[in-house]
C-alpha cells in the first residue's frame, strides 16, 4: 500500500478531467454533431434515469466481489470505448448508443472511487481531503483547456478529450494495487450477491440512513438552478459570457479550499453538523443570488461553492465510513451519488425551469428552501445517530482490499 494516497490523487485527478470537459462542453459538443436540442435531452435525461439503476448495481457487484477496483477498470474500459467510438459514428442513433454507456460507465465508477478512498484514507490515516482535491483541480483545469481547445479546433475535439481523460482513468486504476490472494472469496459469485443484495435492503429499511439520504441529498440538489439556469441568467442581466467564465471556476476554487482542510473539518465536526453546516450555507448563498446582488457579493457567493458543496459531500463520505461497514461502503456510496446528483437533482432542475420561467432569478429561492429542509433532516439525523454502525456482521473478517 506504498504511496497509495498518491495513486489515489493520481485516479481522482482522472476522474476530475473527464468530468471538467464532459460538463460545460458535451451537450454542444452533441449540437454540432447534429442532434437537436430534443435528441440531446433524450439522450442526457435517459442517462440520468438509468445512472439510477447502474450506479447502485456496480457498487453491489463491487461489494460482493469485494474487489472495488475490478469493478473500475471495467467501467472506466467501458467509458474509453464509447467516448472512442465517439469520434467515428456519424448518425444520431449511433452516437447515443455510444454516448449513453460511457456517460453511464463514468458516473458509476466515481462513487466507486469515493468509496475507496476515503474508506482507505480512513485505515490508513492520510487526508482523504488532499486526495479530493485532485479531482477538483483537475476539473478546473480542462474547464480551460477544453474551451481553449474548442476555439482553435472546434467542438469535434471534446470527443478525443474526453477518450483522453477515460484512457488516463484506466491507467490510474491500473496503478491501483490488486486485491490480495487472501481476499478472494471462493463462495460463488452469486451466492455473495445475494447476501450483499440483503443487506442493501436491510440498509435501505434504516431510519437512519434514509435520513441521511434526505440531508445529503437536499443540500446537493439546491445546486439544480445554478448548475442548469445559473449562467443563462447572468447571461440574461448582462454579464458577458467572458465574465461568466471567469467567475464560474471561483466556485470550484472554495471547494478545493475547503478539501485542503478536509482532515481538520472532521476532527472539529460530527457528520450531521457538516450537513446542518453546508445546508445553512446553502441558504445563504442563493438566498444572495436571488436578489441580482451587486458583483462582489456574486463574488462572494461564488467562493461559497465551498460550503454548499464541500461541506455537505465531506459530511456525507465521512457518515458513510463511520455509520456503514466497509463490505457495503460502495453500495451506500452510490446510492448517495443516485440519490443526490441523479434522482433530487433531476426534479429540482425540473421544478427550476417552471420557476424560472415566471421568477428568473428569484429561482434560488427554490433552492434556499431546499437548504432548509436539509437542516431539519440533519438536524433529525443528529438526534438519531450518535456514530455508531447502522449494520453489524463479521466485517472484521474482511482483509485489506481496495
Amino acid at each position: 500500500m506504498r504511496h497509495l494516497s498518491t495513486r489515489l490523487s493520481f485516479s481522482q485527478a482522472a476522474s476530475g478531467s473527464i468530468s471538467g470537459v464532459f460538463t460545460p462542453f458535451f451537450g454542444a459538443f452533441l449540437a454540432y454533431r447534429g442532434l437537436s436540442p430534443d435528441q440531446i435531452g433524450l439522450v442526457l435525461s435517459l442517462s440520468l434515469v438509468l445512472r439510477a439503476f447502474s450506479g447502485p448495481l456496480s457498487g453491489i457487484v463491487a461489494d460482493a466481489r469485494n474487489d472495488r477496483r475490478a469493478v473500475m477498470l471495467f467501467l472506466y474500459w467501458v467509458a474509453l470505448t464509447g467516448f472512442s467510438a465517439l469520434c467515428l459514428v456519424g448518425s444520431p442513433l449511433l452516437i447515443a448508443l455510444c454516448a449513453v454507456p460511457a456517460y453511464l460507465a463514468y458516473g458509476a465508477a466515481t462513487p466507486l472511487l469515493e468509496s475507496v478512498s476515503v474508506r482507505l484514507a480512513e485505515r490508513y490515516g492520510f487526508d482523504y481531503g488532499r486526495v479530493r482535491i485532485w479531482a477538483s483541480t483537475a476539473f478546473v483545469v480542462m474547464n480551460v483547456v477544453g474551451g481553449v481547445f474548442a476555439k482553435f479546433f472546434g467542438l469535434g475535439v471534446i470527443a478525443p478529450l474526453l477518450a483522453a481523460g477515460a484512457a488516463v482513468a484506466v491507467l490510474s486504476t491500473l496503478m491501483l494495487p490488486s486485491p490480495p490472494n487472501a481476499s478472494v472469496d471462493a463462495s460463488p459469485l452469486s451466492r455473495r450477491l445475494k447476501a450483499t443484495l440483503g443487506e442493501t435492503r436491510e440498509l435501505l429499511r434504516s431510519k437512519v440512513f434514509l435520513i441521511f439520504l434526505a440531508a445529503a441529498s437536499f443540500v446537493q440538489a439546491t445546486h439544480a438552478f445554478y448548475y442548469g439556469y445559473g449562467g443563462l441568467h447572468w447571461k440574461a442581466i448582462g454579464y458577458s459570457a467572458l465574465l461568466i467564465g471567469i467567475i464560474w471556476p471561483l466556485g470550484v476554487l472554495g471547494e478545493i479550499a475547503l478539501f485542503s482542510v478536509a482532515l481538520r473539518v472532521q476532527a472539529a465536526f460530527t457528520p450531521a453538523r457538516l450537513l446542518f453546516i453546508g445546508g445553512a450555507i446553502c441558504v445563504l448563498r442563493w438566498t444572495i443570488l436571488a436578489f441580482d446582488p451587486p458583483f462582489p457579493l456574486v463574488v462572494f457567493a461564488q467562493f461559497l461553492h465551498g460550503g454548499t458543496f464541500a461541506v455537505g459531500h465531506l459530511g456525507a463520505v465521512f457518515f458513510i465510513v463511520k455509520a456503514v461497514p466497509q463490505r457495503l461502503a460502495a453500495t451506500a456510496q452510490s446510492l448517495y451519488f443516485v440519490c443526490s446528483q441523479g434522482v433530487l437533482m433531476g426534479i429540482m432542475t425540473m421544478a427550476s425551469g417552471a420557476v424560472y420561467a415566471s421568477w428568473q432569478g428569484r429561482a434560488y429561492l427554490l433552492m434556499a428552501a431546499c437548504g432548509v429542509v436539509a437542516m431539519l433532516f440533519a438536524t433529525l439525523l443528529a438526534k438519531r445517530w450518535h456514530g455508531e454502525r447502522i449494520l453489524h456482521g463479521d466485517e472484521d473478517e474482511i482483509v485489506d482490499t481496495i
